[in-house]
């Protein structure tokens, strides 16, 4: 009987010590936030007009004055995230497109520069969890070379998938 007790203690306290060492903050909310976008095209008729999605065929993209690649020749494409800078409130990001050209060889690439400016608010999320910046779209430019137009749909960035912009080809 003497020595269950010793036992029964031991065991007790290796538990203790384990239980107590599990992570009970949950950091999710730390993810990175992304803006969604969603790829679409308009179809118009002489009686309606109506967006459906859109593919395309082959993507780059890259994050101007740094040398980040967002995007590396991904095929298909239909839908996007895309980061914002953090340290500062404009980010510009550069869609290089592989066209093909009927017939001939070999494929060029066509480019087009969007400049996000976003608002970045830092708040602390938790002792362990540290800071979050949430960001928010103020405003946007972009050129016409190969996309048609761009919409802020919801300009808060986060990290759930939300829609924020539609991108029209």
């Amino acid at each position: 009987m003497r020595k269950i007790i010793p036992l029964i203690l031991l065991i007790g306290c290796v538990i203790g010590i384990i239980c107590s060492c599990t992570e009970d903050d949950d950091c999710s909310g730390n993810a990175r936030q992304m803006l969604t976008a969603n790829i679409l095209t308009v179809i118009s008729t002489d009686s309606a007009q109506w967006e459906t999605p859109y593919s395309l065929d082959v993507l780059n993209v890259y994050a101007y004055g740094t040398d980040s690649i967002i995007i590396n020749d991904d095929q298909s494409v239909k839908n996007l995230s895309l980061p914002l800078r953090y340290n500062v409130e404009e980010t510009t990001l550069i869609f290089s497109y592989m066209l093909h050209a009927e017939d001939t060889l070999p494929q060029h690439y066509d480019k087009d520069t969007i400049v996000f400016r976003h608002h970045n608010t830092p708040y602390f999320l938790t002792l362990d969890c540290n800071f979050v910046v949430k960001q928010e779209l103020t405003d946007l430019q972009y050129t016409t070379h190969v996309l048609d137009s761009i919409v802020i749909v919801n300009p808060t960035a986060s990290n759930d998938g939300t829609e924020n912009i539609k991108i029209y080809y």
